[in-house]
């Protein structure tokens, strides 16, 4: 490193410059099965609906500060207190202004790995220190190391995703609630893959004020271009959180696109149930050729295999792009393969059967 670039780096806290950096190659593809994306955009329908509204609205001014119709919105589709709401751009920009609002200097944030590595980087940003729980056999929760560490100190930040991302997995209702009992601190429940799950999680953040519930309109609702988040808290912890909030932070286009999508919300769980019926396809046929495949509660699933980087490098040249999560705590020679539609089923089958001719000894 130049004289230069290390006084510019030299700028920058230390733990921050440890950080690797979360980044992922924009490749064109006929089927994009890397990001846990939809495989259907936005109706085009919707799309004409909020493009009229933005078109009539004044681009000179500024957004709602609060964002308060769209709250308002996913409020009624909650069934949730207004107050209790509060929106963002991206679950990621939510949970990295929860974290800078509890989480003390120096204080540690309980992990469970393997999940999103980006949590690193938001706890990071927080001034706190992420403490990671090394995976469990079968890659489920870690639910009585998590206990025993919550009883060492209680007052420590739990981050919990569920439907965990990468693997798919789903903790029970009444595990998170023995979790959220046991803190003296707030339990971070990223629930970006709520809708694919069989769990429903908010009757939890009813009966425990320190569970926070993040949830994305970019997966379920189609909208992972648009960037938009939300929580489901309770209204006295959101009336605090609403203080750190980063002002404007969802510009008019985000708002009208979502405000769009809930209204017609009626439109979304068919597509939700395709994805759900699909995952068990995918299963079913990533078995047949020998792939030890985990169950998921997500809109992807994590798959291990012998082979696994030929395999991935293999589909890309088929057009098919997945997910290498080979390095991730616990999951060598593993991949995340997002839930495609027919078209991509198909194109995938055929290419791995021009791949594995052999479907014995691919599992480690």
């Amino acid at each position: 490193m130049s004289e230069r670039a290390e006084r510019a780096a030299a700028l920058v806290r230390p733990d921050v410059r440890e950080l690797s950096l979360y980044s992922l190659d924009q490749v064109d593809a006929r089927f994009k099965l890397d990001q846990n994306e939809a495989p259907w955009d936005l109706p085009r329908s919707l799309k004409r609906e909020a493009l009229a509204r933005l078109a009539s609205l004044a681009w000179s001014e500024y957004p709602d500060f609060h964002t308060d119709r769209l709250r308002r919105l996913i409020a009624e589709h909650h069934d949730w207190p207004m107050d209790g709401v509060l929106v963002s751009n991206g679950s990621s920009e939510l949970l990295t202004t929860v974290l800078e609002a509890v989480v003390r200097p120096g204080q540690e944030v309980l992990i469970c790995d393997p999940s999103f590595s980006p949590y690193r980087m938001f706890v990071a940003r927080a001034a706190g220190v992420p403490l990671h729980l090394p995976p469990a056999p079968g890659l489920g929760l870690q639910t009585d190391e998590l206990l025993v560490e919550i009883e060492r100190d209680p007052t420590r930040p739990v981050i919990l995703c569920t439907p965990n991302n990468p693997t798919g997995a789903a903790a029970d209702p009444a595990t998170v609630e023995r979790i959220a009992r046991s803190l003296d601190a707030a339990l971070l429940l990223d629930n970006a893959y709520g809708e694919f799950c069989r769990h429903d999680y908010r009757p939890l953040v009813r009966a425990n004020p320190n569970v926070i519930l993040f949830r994305t309109l970019s997966k379920a609702w189609s909208l992972g271009g648009v960037r938009l988040g939300y929580l489901l808290a309770a209204p006295e912890l959101v009336a605090q959180l609403i203080k750190v909030k980063l002002v404007y932070n969802v510009g008019h286009a985000s708002a009208v696109i979502g405000e769009v999508a809930l209204e017609h919300a009626d439109r979304f769980p068919r597509r939700v149930a395709v994805v759900r019926a699909r995952r068990e396809q995918w299963a079913a046929m990533l078995r047949e050729f020998d792939f030890e495949v985990f169950d998921s509660e997500a809109n992807f699933l994590l798959a291990r295999h012998a082979r696994c980087s030929e395999i991935r490098d293999g589909l890309a040249a088929a057009g098919v792009l997945v997910r290498d999560v080979s390095r991730y705590p616990g999951l060598r020679n593993c991949m995340r393969i997002g839930i495609g539609a027919g078209p991509a089923l198909r194109t995938t089958r055929q290419a791995l059967a021009g791949m594995l001719a052999s479907t014995s000894g691919g599992r480690t």
